[in-house]
């Protein structure tokens, strides 16, 4: 294969890929987005955190906490759930008091109002996915000597 088919392949996987990451990240932001302008907001109690351990393909362990919070609906029993965002180390205290938010019609998918929880996923996919189509579009464009004059 020629440099110049390479560069063209090469160019064409990483933008493709990045579109999809990037697409990925703008609908989780879409969805991120509509759940915070409807979702209802109350205050809830972390009552635990839970350790999560995990093991990669090398042997390598890591683990994670996520916090454990109850809450009461405005309508319903109290609820128990776990937070979707683990760390290390934990970012929240047994007893601490957070904002939580709720949809009215399915309180048990309730999330802890922060930015990681609500926003790391569509800024990682949609940031990761930009860099990709920015790297494989750059490589596209410089690949089309004839096409673009930018030497």
């Amino acid at each position: 294969m020629d440099d110049s088919k390479f560069f063209l392949t090469f160019g064409s996987i990483f933008a493709g890929i990045g579109s999809i990451f990037a697409v990925t990240g703008i609908m989780f932001g879409i969805n991120t987005h509509s759940f915070v302008g409807t979702a209802v907001s109350t205050q809830g109690t972390v009552i635990d955190l839970k350790l999560h351990l995990s093991t990669d393909s090398k042997g390598r362990s890591s683990s994670f906490y996520y916090p454990v919070v109850k809450f009461a609906p405005n309508s319903g029993e109290p609820i128990i759930f776990e937070s979707n965002a683990g760390s290390k180390p934990p970012a929240f205290t047994k007893g601490q008091q957070v904002e939580v938010l709720y949809d009215p019609q399915k309180p048990k998918s309730a999330m802890i109002n922060s930015w990681f929880e609500l926003w790391f996923l569509p800024a990682m996919f949609t940031g990761m996915g930009s860099l990709f189509v920015l790297i494989g579009g750059t490589v596209l464009v410089k690949s089309f000597p004839r096409l673009v004059n930018f030497k």
